[in-house]
């Protein structure tokens, strides 16, 4: 008994892991949100995620989009070896990130490859023994060359491409799964050696759907994540502007008055089907958004907050023109818009009668229950997307930062 008591008293003394904050950083912006100390808190973040790297395949970057003539060369002509948006922009921007340690030895700098548009390529190279090695060895190059942390996979997604392939292409198989996990594992091996010689870790984290399809059975993923320092899942987008009816976007807890509650699609039943599939707590970290989507030609509703209505369509003078805002672009929203929020989902969301404009959206509150949530169960920590939709005064990053380390 005095063993014990001891050995409790020497654990009680230990500090705690640091939650992790992990925050996207848009390289293709970088000349408009430059890589500064004021524009990427390295005090606040524990891990800046580089995104994005392509895959190269036939000479070229990946798979083309069918609407997009993206064809640039590879600057390494092998097939899954990494390709870079513009090298040379790429590298000074991984440089400003990394020269950001010195100050904050613990922040690290990890590049983030795929993505939405740059996925379609993963099938072909996770199914290749030869592009594999090509991926691994040149992935472990640019930890070297950079001085990285580790490396992102965003693939999406296994099995079922999110981008559709251009005609002649194969961007998913049904062995998909499996084919990743032996990529994770070789990555792991070939990590692990480089960084026995380095005298360092190298991370490999993913970013991983929130729906039961990603996720299937679970096995697969617990598989994957033996091999994984953690996942990042994607905990957002549960509601999108091209549907017809407004719904929130990143809801924590489930709302009986929304269509998809029975499916758990919000947060918490995301990161609870992952914890029923045997992935352990500490090896996931919960996504949340910077940024908010809004609909257009919305009815008010019975409420008067136009909250689960039909509505025109999505909005077009969000971020580029589009459906989507920046937390920044909220903030300066006049006075016909009036926020709310639902107590049940735990998420705010705001409403213009006058517009007959709904937005969904994360805001300081709904962070903070985010991060109480996190805390209660256990997780890794949080990820969010991305650095260059939060407000001048990192309003959003301070909060999460903030509670997280409460």
């Amino acid at each position: 008994m005095r063993r014990k008591l001891i050995f409790a008293a020497l654990m009680a003394a230990l500090p705690a892991m640091a939650a992790e904050v992990v925050g996207y950083y848009p390289g293709w912006k970088h000349e408009s949100f430059p890589v500064t100390a004021a524009n990427v808190d390295a005090g606040k973040l524990t891990m800046a995620l580089y995104a994005f790297v392509d895959l190269c395949w036939d000479g070229k970057h990946g798979n083309p989009e069918p609407s997009v003539d993206y064809v640039a060369a590879c600057q390494e002509p092998l097939n899954g070896a990494l390709a870079w948006r513009d090298e040379a922009a790429d590298g000074a921007n991984l440089r400003k990130l990394v020269a950001l340690k010195r100050g904050h030895p613990k922040f690290k700098v990890v590049i983030s490859v795929g993505g939405w548009d740059w996925s379609n390529r993963f099938s072909n190279v996770a199914a290749s023994a030869e592009a594999r090695a090509n991926f691994i060895a040149s992935s472990v190059q640019a930890m070297r060359r950079y001085g990285l942390d580790g490396i992102d996979l965003d693939w999406e997604y296994p099995g079922e491409a999110g981008v559709p392939c251009v005609a002649g292409e194969v961007c998913a198989r049904p062995e998909d799964r499996h084919n990743f996990i032996v990529l994770v594992r070789e990555l792991r091996a070939a990590f692990d050696a480089a960084g026995k010689q380095d005298r360092k870790h190298y991370s490999i984290t993913i970013a991983a759907g929130a729906n039961g399809n990603y996720v299937g059975n679970g096995a697969w993923v617990k598989e994957l994540a033996a091999h994984l320092d953690w996942i990042n899942i994607m905990a957002y987008d549960y509601h999108m502007p091209w549907e017809k009816s407004t719904g929130h976007h990143s809801a924590l807890f489930a709302d009986a008055k929304d269509p998809v509650t029975a499916n758990q699609f919000y947060a918490s039943g995301s990161v609870q089907r992952y914890l029923r599939a045997g992935v352990a707590a500490d090896k996931l970290v919960l996504g949340v958004p910077f940024y908010g989507y809004g609909w257009k030609g919305c009815a008010a509703g019975p409420e008067g907050d136009g909250q689960y209505q039909l509505c025109q369509g999505g909005v077009t003078d969000g971020i580029n023109g589009g459906n989507s805002y920046g937390y920044h672009q909220l903030l300066k929203k006049g006075k016909d818009y009036q926020r709310y929020w639902n107590a049940s989902a735990k998420a705010p969301y705001m409403y213009s009668a006058a517009e007959q404009v709904w937005i969904t959206y994360e805001d300081p509150a709904s962070l903070k229950e985010k991060a109480r949530y996190i805390t209660q169960q256990g997780l890794r920590g949080a990820m969010f997307w991305e650095l260059s939709a939060d407000d001048g005064e990192h309003q959003l990053l301070r909060t999460l930062s903030e509670a997280m380390r409460k």
